[in-house]
């Protein structure tokens, strides 16, 4: 990192950075985890700046290399100063020019060599950096801009030094490096959205497990609460389950369960939210419903659940209480609501809907064991 760069070559490289400028400020918003972390952005940068300074001061200091020239280092090092200090507090679309400028350094600083040198090894830090951190366009925006600063580089150069095939021999390598960061990238991506997702699923039947229903179930409030729209809940549990296992083993019991949840998400629509909440117990939240419309609901499930018998399965039956609400009611109350008319259909003698009577309940007092 040594010599300064002429004025032309100076011009040329600042109409390649204007080229792609708005190319690297549009950094991609699906980037999640330590891709979106800005602190680390800043922290890696420094890193790169820091060690392209090091680098230089190694080598300079070396016998038979040209001195070490502080008008390169220094900046450098400033920069690599400047992000540990102030660079976690940075918006991501200046960070996103880290890049950019360490290209427009190591060109000059090839420029400025002496003799010819293996510096370029160097534009594979801000390709891997760019490649990680701002995905596909931050790889297109920064092969770009190697690729128009290497050209001023190779045109500053005599004939002898400047021909052709280095520009390949720069670019091939910065192309593949780039693809393999991103694919990699976005592979990694794509495993741990469908991790996330999956963490969220009950992997018997297929519906959403608890820790998924709350947080859909939480949206589905917030949207019922901007239209000012009512909410119903209706919560499903397998009459005399722990018989069916007994009886019929738990292989079958499985069955049910997984027969039980379709025929469920089979009635309700795609605007409700449909989870298998523990056990043998399913819990469907209704947006726009009312109490009618969720005790119907819970109806249709039962028929359908008896329409579907199999020979080589047992009968089976469930229990429903439903509740409705105002938009602002919370999701928790209905789920309360709706339980406590669950036990009531159970006590009552299984195999019925029951809804929540608010005026007939004075108080929330403990329930008695699941019978």
């Amino acid at each position: 990192m040594s010599g300064a760069c002429p004025g032309a070559e100076t011009v040329l490289l600042a109409l390649g950075l204007s080229a792609v400028g708005a190319d690297v400020g549009r950094v991609s918003s699906s980037q999640e985890s330590l891709a979106s972390n800005g602190a680390l952005m800043a922290y890696t940068a420094a890193a790169m700046y820091g060690g392209a300074a090091v680098d230089e001061l190694i080598t300079g200091s070396l016998p038979g290399d040209p001195p070490t020239d502080l008008t390169s280092v220094i900046p450098a090092i400033a920069i690599a100063l400047l992000l540990v200090r102030y660079g976690p507090r940075m918006s991501t679309r200046w960070l996103a020019a880290l890049g950019p400028i360490g290209v427009v350094m190591i060109a000059q600083a090839l420029i400025g060599a002496p003799h010819a040198g293996d510096a370029a090894v160097l534009y594979v830090w801000p390709v891997v950096w760019s490649s990680f951190f701002l995905g596909r366009r931050g790889a297109i925006a920064i092969l770009a801009t190697i690729a128009l600063a290497h050209a001023a580089v190779l045109l500053a150069l005599p004939p002898t030094r400047g021909y052709m095939g280095r520009w390949f021999e720069v670019m091939i390598p910065a192309c593949t490096v780039a693809l393999v960061i991103v694919t990699l990238a976005e592979r990694n991506e794509r495993l741990l959205r469908r991790l996330a997702e999956e963490a969220r699923i009950d992997s018997l039947t297929g519906l959403l497990n608890r820790r998924g229903f709350e947080e859909r179930a939480a949206l589905a409030l917030a949207m019922a609460e901007r239209d000012g729209t009512p909410m119903a809940l209706a919560m499903f549990d397998i009459d005399h389950f722990k018989q069916v296992n007994d009886d019929w083993g738990h292989e079958v019991g499985d069955r049910v369960l997984a027969r039980t949840g379709r025929i469920i998400e089979r009635q309700a629509r795609e605007t409700d939210v449909v989870a298998r909440y523990g056990g043998e117990e399913f819990v469907v939240l209704l947006a726009g419903s009312d109490l009618g419309a969720a005790h119907s609901f819970g109806e249709r499930v039962r028929n359908s659940l008896a329409a579907a018998q199999a020979p080589d399965m047992p009968v089976v039956r469930v229990s429903v209480g439903v509740d409705a609400g105002r938009a602002a009611e919370n999701v928790q109350v209905l789920q309360r609501n709706a339980d406590d008319a669950l036990y009531r259909a159970k006590r009552a003698g299984r195999d019925r809907t029951i809804t929540f009577q608010r005026a007939a309940l004075g108080g929330y007092g403990m329930r008695p064991e699941r019978i």
